[in-house]
């Protein structure tokens, strides 16, 4: 392993995804060789499903805060005057060369939180795959914080989706070097932006070779057919479709696999239907990687038949070629832009005309009447892959980038948080009477100690407008992501999630059981925070917030402690259950224990001459808990040292 390098963190528009598997490759590989990654993503994954490798990443991934904790972070730099000054010309530029529909002050907002984020983080360099929003935010957020930026464009990204040759100039003139994943794919840049044809380089999507077994092709039976992919127009699987159906009137034997979902799944279905070819088809679905590898090495073939679709748009290089190259499978596919620098034609496998069904369907009957020919193009097909895509070779490649712009970078930590201090909602709610605020203004006023790193993490961002004790909450308290993700990383770990539902009992009918599985569901994702950044406690402020903080601790091993406010949402048996595996707690219904003083205290007003007692308007002012907090965190800071 290399040295650890500076921080780098990969920006997506989305992330995970489930089509984008080569991401999630390189940035394992780029962990591997030493370098630090954090991943961000501006809006949530597409759906709740994971690959097995999510787990794998020492990474972090980091989402945006809510709505409205967005909002207020803009509203504070528009009236520290920062915003008007960084992004004002920029977006004004934007919005007149580009026009409104590229949302120039979209993605301002998005860059303003993620630039000062990966400035605490001490993030040197910005990667994003896929010239698309993601890589014009990314250019906002070197306007904002100076963090250079690169990006790795494919085909569709720059060709349709971004909609702007002109803002593509602008991106690659910007970025310190942009990545091609063909050769086709650099050719085209470079004629579409000649002003920066020294930083475009060819690099493709690698796969670690050692992980994809070689699939038995079989001597004999129905052509073992499989297809990887979304469901949509460029992939051509309506074209399949129709050659499979070629290949049943010819009396030759087959079965069609196609793994993946899309919007042209119910399309496919019916024509699949029409053709009368559905006992040969198996609609797959979405599946794991590990599943895909199975699926590969059970076939005798695999077939692409990718075209140019009605809006211009197609695949490159796909990356389930090489995959299907690298389990020795025979390739299917077309003579279409970067798929015969994957596929040598007559040696690897074979090459048809887009769209044209009669070839593709002679292709795939000439493999399964002669399947020494398939084992001959597969072998050949698993020792170019290792020549060309081999990871290890395009992750060095992609590495050398990293470590050219980095080289004069210094490398910056972020901090170390020793507590975690998790609250259910910021601001808190009118009328609180605990004064959660006040606690959390005198936690971040904190010169040093254990506490002086706490990180304070919302659950839920209230829609409160009005000043709180703590005005600059949305630069120092984080957010659960977005509910998606908290569901995939449940479905995800099924040995996890029995041991929780097991310790539901230990609670008693203080809480209800959705009321529990909704902050168990919580639990999983900050015990996944715990672990990635080291913390050695966490404290649950409040009682709706205690059960997931108890949860956490009890995945992770670290030391956990608990404030139980007046009218708490729990039942005292379920409140001592908890206590009695806290190190410290303050609770409002035993005095002895009241350390935060969270009972309320009578603050009306009264006059009193002699035996008449009047209550008088208004009520008397807060008192002044300073010392209370002192003391409670001298405590708190107690346990902490202690690792209890």
């Amino acid at each position: 392993m290399d040295l650890p390098r500076p921080r780098i963190a990969y920006l997506f528009s989305r992330f995970p995804v489930v089509s984008q598997t080569f991401c999630d490759s390189e940035m394992l590989a780029l962990e591997a060789r030493g370098f630090d990654l954090d991943v961000a993503s501006i809006n949530p994954p597409p759906n709740a499903f994971r690959h097995e490798r999510y787990d794998q990443f020492a990474a972090e991934a980091f989402y945006p805060p809510p709505p409205e904790a967005l909002a207020r972070l803009k509203s504070r730099r528009e009236k520290d005057g920062t915003w008007p000054a960084r992004f004002g010309d920029l977006i004004a530029r934007h919005d007149r060369d580009y026009g409104p529909a590229y949302k120039a002050s979209t993605r301002a907002r998005n860059a303003l939180y993620f630039a000062e984020l990966f400035q605490k983080r001490g993030v040197r360099h910005i990667h994003v795959h896929f010239a698309n929003r993601a890589t014009h935010t990314a250019l906002f957020i070197k306007q904002w914080a100076g963090i250079p930026f690169s990006f790795t464009a494919h085909a569709q990204d720059f060709m349709v989706d971004l909609g702007s040759d002109d803002l593509l100039r602008e991106l690659c003139r910007e970025a310190e070097f942009i990545i091609g994943v063909s050769d086709h794919s650099c050719g085209l840049l470079r004629r579409t932006c000649p002003g920066s044809v020294d930083k475009i380089h060819r690099v493709y999507n690698g796969i670690a070779m050692d992980q994809f077994p070689a699939a038995p092709i079989g001597e004999f039976g129905a052509l073992r057919i499989v297809s990887i992919g979304r469901l949509i127009e460029f992939k051509g699987f309506h074209h399949l479709a129709a050659a499979c159906a070629q290949l049943q009137a010819r009396g030759i034997e087959f079965h069609w696999t196609l793994v993946g979902e899309g919007p042209w799944r119910e399309r496919l279905e019916t024509q699949v239907s029409d053709l009368g070819i559905g006992a040969h088809v198996t609609f797959a679905g979405v599946q794991s990687q590990e599943s895909i590898k199975k699926t590969l090495a059970a076939s005798d073939v695999f077939c692409l038949p990718c075209i140019v679709d009605s809006k211009g748009a197609s695949d490159i290089l796909p990356t389930v070629i090489t995959e299907a190259m690298a389990c020795s499978l025979p390739v299917v596919s077309t003579q279409l832009v970067g798929v015969p620098e994957m596929v040598i034609s007559e040696e690897t496998g074979l090459l048809v005309p887009p769209g044209d069904e009669t070839a593709l369907a002679d292709a795939l009957a000439r493999l399964a009447n002669d399947r020494d020919l398939a084992r001959r193009f597969g072998r050949a097909g698993r020792a170019r892959a290792e020549r060309v895509f081999e990871l290890r070779e395009t992750s060095r490649q992609l590495a050398a980038h990293f470590d050219a712009c980095l080289a004069a970078a210094e490398r910056i930590d972020p901090p170390a948080p020793t507590i975690l201090y998790v609250i259910d909602a910021w601001p808190p709610a009118p009328g609180d009477d605990s004064d959660l605020g006040g606690e959390l203004a005198a936690l971040a006023a904190i010169g040093e100690g254990p506490l002086s790193d706490a990180t304070l993490l919302g659950l839920r961002c209230n829609r409160v407008s009005s000043e709180t004790a703590l005005p600059d909450w949305a630069e120092i308290i984080e957010f659960f992501p977005d509910a998606l993700v908290l569901e995939a990383e449940w479905a995800a770990h099924p040995d996890i999630v029995a041991r929780v539902i097991d310790w539901r009992d230990e609670l008693g009918s203080g809480i209800d059981t959705e009321n529990y599985l909704f902050q168990a569901r919580r639990a999983l994702h900050l015990a996944r925070l715990i672990r990635k950044r080291h913390i050695g406690h966490v404290h649950a402020t409040r009682s709706a917030v205690a059960v997931t903080a108890w949860l956490a601790a009890r995945l992770t091993g670290v030391g956990f402690s608990a404030a139980f406010e007046a009218d708490a949402d729990l039942g005292s048996a379920t409140i001592d259950r908890l206590a009695a595996d806290a190190a410290l707690v303050s609770r409002a219904d035993d005095a002895g224990q009241d350390h935060l003083c969270l009972r309320p205290a009578d603050r009306s007003r009264r006059l009193v001459l002699g035996p008449l007692k009047t209550k008088l308007p208004g009520e008397k002012p807060a008192p002044d808990r300073t010392s209370i907090y002192r003391e409670w965190f001298r405590q708190l800071e107690a346990v902490v040292k202690t690792g209890r």
